[in-house]
């Protein structure tokens, strides 16, 4: 276990577990925590033992979102105080890096998760609940627009009238309410979500890690794209799979009737 008191990183067989920890404001983030991220998710890119991601927060909420205590003396990034806009776009930068993370990421979601929060759990491949979880747009009950690049991944996730819906009464949506909608991919009792992450988690990081880093990039493109270029995109992943290690043992594996071992590579 590795980290500081406001951000816990865990590794354990390729799997890295990163738990906000700010217990006392739910999790809240601020400066300290939002350049942390920064700087986790730097190092799970470039770390070829670091094969999937899963984030979560601690004491029973995910996060409540930006902290707003006005307690940071130095911006709401912590590079000093500067106009709104660069800030924003600092923010996004970070929630750009985890939603394009080439592994595949899980967020382990309960409680709370409010304004960027929501955010950052949508901004994973895949979302699993505690049944008391909640997630929330609060940004109309504060006067602001939209962030957290929630205004792109909501409609894409549930449509454009229950987008609105969230956005426009920033009312709380529970769990079994975002999973009918397509919002969350499963809902678990609190006590189980830690294990259940933890077994989705092991799961993609003991799979074969250059596939699945290209599924992820032609589903995510398929978003923009066309029929056509989802067809070459998947003439060209099948190509660079061929090369690898985990392809020839994916076969190996088929042909001797035994489940594939994986490495990475």
């Amino acid at each position: 276990m590795t980290g500081t008191t406001t951000t816990i990183v865990e590794r354990e067989g390729g799997l890295v577990t990163v738990t906000l920890n700010r217990p006392h404001r739910k999790n809240a983030i601020n400066a300290t925590m939002w350049n942390e991220l920064d700087q986790i998710l730097g190092q799970v890119e470039v770390d070829p033992g670091d094969r999937a991601l899963v984030l979560t927060g601690a004491d029973g909420s995910f996060s409540s979102g930006a902290d707003l205590s006005g307690e940071e003396s130095n911006g709401l990034t912590g590079h000093g105080p500067q106009l709104v806009l660069h800030e924003m776009r600092i923010v996004g930068r970070i929630l750009g890096r985890l939603k394009a993370l080439p592994k595949p990421t899980i967020a382990a979601v309960d409680g709370v998760a409010v304004g960027v929060a929501l955010g950052l759990a949508l901004a994973c491949d895949l979302v699993i609940a505690s049944d008391r979880a909640r997630f929330m747009e609060v940004f109309v009950k504060r006067g602001l627009a939209l962030d957290g690049g929630t205004s792109w991944t909501l409609p894409h996730l549930v449509g454009n009238r229950r987008a609105k819906q969230m956005a426009f009464f920033g009312e709380p949506l529970d769990a079994s309410t975002a999973l009918e909608w397509g919002l969350i991919n499963a809902v678990v009792a609190p006590d189980a979500l830690p294990a259940t992450a933890a077994e989705w988690g092991r799961r993609l990081a003991a799979g074969p890690t250059t596939a699945l880093s290209l599924m992820k990039t032609l589903i995510d493109a398929s978003e923009a794209g066309t029929f056509e270029a989802a067809l070459e995109g998947e003439a060209r992943a099948q190509h660079i799979v061929y090369s690898t290690t985990d392809m020839a043992e994916g076969i190996q594996a088929f042909f001797e009737r035994r489940e594939p071992r994986f490495t990475g590579r």
